[in-house]
């Protein structure tokens, strides 16, 4: 993420830098924590925890495992027996009866007579042995739940991660308001200087037109860079999955406390990413569920062993004290060609596996050059940090010289600009530096999954 454009950091340089005085006074303090009916001022951690408790992505596949696991219990049924109860109540046409020959016979239907007919049954139904087919899908579906379990670790992170990294931009983006703050107020006092010359008539007026100028880029940057932390804000509020416009993060003009020592080797780190990444967990349950479900496609067309048991009764006009009827028996069935379904379900579950197993190999390959990047950004990155501070501090003396020549009307007003502008580009770099090494160990956390 670039957090400074050049654009953006000329116009911190064209609005003057900091005063002297200015410069040689520590950063103002954190914002004191507010009541509970103002804004939060959020710490990273309680970024992260809000974050997991109200994001909407961690909520969805959460609901997606409780699917998940719903559809082991689905795939269990098949060993389960059912029991079907039924009851019918009818009545239609009776028939007209006559005699032939002294027997009787039905006539045809009498439109004007009816009668009733009711039934009840019960069947029960239940399959013994399908030769492992249900075995299979049953295993199929446990793995496809174990790998959506280990996709809400991934969320997770990738939650922690989005928050942390919003976090960081938000934390830079009220340091550079520090940095406009600390110009405007610099350019107010030499605005007011360069008047107090040329009442004087030690100045020549032309000064007071370029203080001016000067003072008013610092005002706009200001303005800029407060627009700025407020879509950083917004990204944050976003980032931990607020739905409520009523809350209003803010965050202190801290950095999270940066390690001490450079990361590992690549080999190290490479080899505690996979004993922990998610990604790798869900992969590789995953391409166990597709196995899986190939050998249950290859089972469709084996035998399957059932039971069944029924009982009915069926009492009606003429007859309203029937005896109860019922048969029980075993059924063996055998598909013996299915018009080639079978085969079609082996062959998109032949290419789950195939696609499984190359999307576990790519994670693989791009885990080496994840961890390999994120090492290398945080190593040159604490190289320009250190740099980038020792800029800060010959920059503020050279400020400092400057200013003092100009308050004994010595120096000029461009002698002061080139001062302060090396001033404000030495801080905006700064605050790039300690921004991209902040991030970069965040990308090393998550690519690590710590």
């Amino acid at each position: 993420m670039k957090l400074l454009s050049a654009s953006f950091l000329a116009g911190l340089a064209g609005s003057a830098g900091l005063a002297g005085s200015a410069a040689a006074q520590p950063a103002p303090a954190p914002p004191a924590p507010t009541t509970s009916a103002g804004p939060e001022v959020l710490t990273l951690e309680r970024a992260i925890e809000i974050a997991m408790r109200q994001q909407p992505s961690l909520r969805q596949t959460k609901a997606q495992l409780e699917a998940a696991q719903g559809r082991v219990d689905l795939a269990r049924v098949a060993r389960n027996p059912t029991i079907v109860l039924d009851a019918s109540l009818g009545s239609q046409s009776s028939q007209q009866l006559g005699t032939v020959a002294g027997a009787a016979t039905a006539r045809g239907p009498d439109f004007f007579s009816h009668t009733e007919s009711t039934g009840l049954g019960a069947i029960a139904n239940w399959q013994l042995y399908d030769f492992g087919q249900t075995a299979a899908s049953i295993h199929a579906a446990e793995l496809t739940a174990e790998a959506t379990a280990a996709s809400v670790g991934t969320t997770m992170l990738d939650i922690r991660t989005s928050v942390e990294t919003s976090y960081l931009e938000a934390v830079a983006r009220r340091r550079l308001i520090q940095v406009a703050e600390s110009t405007v107020k610099s350019e107010d006092t030499h605005l007011d200087q360069a008047r107090r010359f040329v009442a004087a008539q030690a100045k020549d007026p032309i000064e007071v037109a370029q203080a001016q100028s000067r003072d008013a880029n610092a005002k706009s940057a200001l303005a800029q860079a407060q627009s700025n932390e407020a879509i950083a804000l917004a990204n944050l509020r976003s980032a931990i999955g607020w739905v409520d416009p009523a809350n209003s993060p803010i965050v202190a003009a801290n950095w999270p406390t940066p390690a001490e020592t450079d990361p590992p080797g690549l080999v190290a780190l490479v080899d505690d990413a996979r004993k922990h990444r998610p990604e790798i967990v869900q992969l590789d349950k995953q391409l166990a569920a597709a196995d899986a479900n190939l050998t249950a496609a290859h089972a469709e067309r084996r035998p399957v062993l059932s039971a069944r048991a029924q009982t009915q009764w069926s009492p009606g006009t003429g007859n309203w004290s029937p005896e109860p009827s019922w048969s029980a028996g075993l059924t063996l069935s055998w598909s013996l060609f299915d018009g080639g379904r079978s085969a079609a379900d082996a062959r998109i579950a032949q290419a789950n596996v195939l696609g499984a197993a190359a999307a576990r190999d790519a994670l693989l390959v791009s885990l080496t050059s994840q961890l390999d990047s994120a090492r290398s950004q945080i190593v040159a990155n604490r190289a320009n940090v250190a740099a980038s501070t020792e800029a800060v501090t010959a920059a503020r003396a050279q400020l400092h010289l400057a200013d003092a020549r100009y308050a004994q009307g010595l120096g000029s007003q461009i002698e002061l600009a080139d001062a302060q502008t090396a001033v404000t580009t030495a801080e905006g770099n700064l605050v790039q530096a300690e921004f991209q090494l902040a991030t970069a160990w965040a990308q090393l956390h998550r690519a690590t999954a710590q």
